[in-house]
């Protein structure tokens, strides 16, 4: 028997992550020279499922059906699937020990359905402040992808690729499942010779010791920033050093590039929690509001309330 795959889709669901789950499983199925894997399209109610790229695909509405795996794949706006027949359903799945997936905004679904409790599930770097804010950091990790029965999950984008791996040399072996990346020209992300993904500020410790070590600092002080003084001392350089590499590698001065990811996480924070702009600005360092939405406007041409709105596809 093939293992069977329920792939359960959110209007709104990204279609890459669509195809990042199918293509490696037909590939398996070729290179097994068999149906290794079976797989269906499902949501809460049946019928076409919407793309955020507005390319539409059939559904049949969940069932009881046994699967020995089920992919959840949300939206931008995951709250507007939280029904009880899709909660209830996820809960039922994990109950009876079915290998339970998410991808990106999935996990915030997951967590409200309580499948997170043992297992946190990776999501986006950028997304992760919002989240946490929302329900707990217990529930969520800043990770690519994560495989760990019967829980697994990823981060959105080609992350899934690497999960969808996983999984298959979880069924059929590592060997099958390098033998799939291979013909798809893949490089896993453990592969040694991917290149791993690093965030800008991750990347600084190939560049310069205390510059990596200075934005350290930053990223945990974001919401009560230190003086670039206090930094410098920390670091027992000059204040002058720093500068220095700031410009030479960053083309800003340290404070302004503090104040670019203080700004940078607030933002993440407006489109991805319900938190008032006044909170927002206040879990980024900000004494008041009205510094915190100049600030903000500046940065990215309009304050958070509108930007709130235009993310959520709404009019100004």
């Amino acid at each position: 028997m093939p293992c069977q795959i329920d792939i359960v889709l959110v209007d709104g669901f990204p279609l890459l992550s669509v195809t990042l789950a199918i293509e490696p499983l037909r590939v398996a199925n070729r290179e097994s020279l068999g149906e290794a894997y079976a797989w269906r399209l499902l949501s809460a109610d049946g019928g076409a499922m919407r793309s955020s790229s507005g390319i539409e695909l059939p559904t049949d509405q969940i069932d009881e059906r046994a699967a020995d795996v089920v992919l959840l794949l949300s939206s931008y706006h995951p709250e507007t699937a939280l029904s009880p027949a899709l909660i209830n359903w996820l809960k039922a799945r994990a109950r009876i020990g079915t290998l339970m997936g998410c991808v990106d905004t999935g996990a915030l679904i997951f967590a409200e359905a309580g499948l997170l409790l043992r297992r946190p599930a990776a999501v986006h770097f950028e997304a992760i402040a919002g989240y946490v804010a929302q329900y707990s950091e217990e529930l969520f990790v800043d990770r690519l992808f994560d495989f760990s029965p019967p829980r697994c999950s990823s981060a959105g984008g080609v992350a899934t690729f690497d999960m969808i791996l996983a999984l298959i040399a979880h069924f059929s072996g590592a060997d099958h499942a390098r033998r799939v990346s291979e013909v798809l020209t893949y490089l896993p992300s453990d592969h040694p010779g991917a290149q791993e993904r690093l965030s800008a500020d991750r990347s600084l410790a190939f560049v310069n010791r205390d510059l990596a070590r200075a934005v350290d600092i930053m990223m945990s002080t974001l919401d009560a920033p230190v003086s670039i003084a206090e930094i410098a001392v920390r670091l027992n350089v000059p204040v002058w050093t720093l500068a220095r590499l700031f410009r030479r590698y960053l083309h800003l001065t340290p404070a302004a590039y503090y104040l670019r990811l203080r700004l940078n996480r607030a933002r993440n924070l407006v489109r991805n929690s319900h938190h008032r702009a006044g909170e927002i600005g206040s879990l980024c360092g900000f004494e008041n509001h009205e510094t915190f939405t100049r600030a903000y406007k500046r940065r990215f041409g309009l304050p958070p309330s509108h930007d709130r709105v235009a993310a959520a596809g709404g009019q100004l």
